[in-house]
């Protein structure tokens, strides 16, 4: 993984960001970004908290994703986005088609590390 950028994208259908909070998608796509143009899906995870709304439960999705270094979600509340924040994650907030969205930022050069 060495030289790659991960990337976590919320979804419900594999298609779309999820327009709601991060920790409430039922998935995370992993994207792995090798020379700061081309994107690959490399894993699909499930969110075994998506039904749960405990205390603090940003911490625990993002330990989760703790191997990613950019989100690009719906929407992420006012909490969490200090605490991605502090763990020098990088959040863009985007809406629509995950393909499209991530093929955007990357010819913007938003995605470069």
């Amino acid at each position: 993984m060495e030289g790659k950028t991960r990337i976590v994208v919320p979804t419900d259908d594999g298609v779309h960001i999820y327009k709601g909070m991060l920790g409430k998608a039922e998935r995370w796509f992993i994207y792995e970004m090798g020379n700061g143009v081309e994107i690959h899906l490399v894993e699909k995870r499930v969110n075994p908290y998506v039904k749960t709304m405990q205390h603090l439960k940003t911490l625990d999705v993002y330990e989760l994703i703790r191997d990613t270094t950019i989100i690009v979600a719906g929407y992420i509340g006012r909490k969490g986005v200090e605490r991605v924040e502090q763990r020098g994650m990088k959040i863009f907030f985007r809406k629509g088609s995950i393909c499209e969205a991530l093929t955007a930022l990357v010819e913007s050069g938003a995605l470069a590390v």
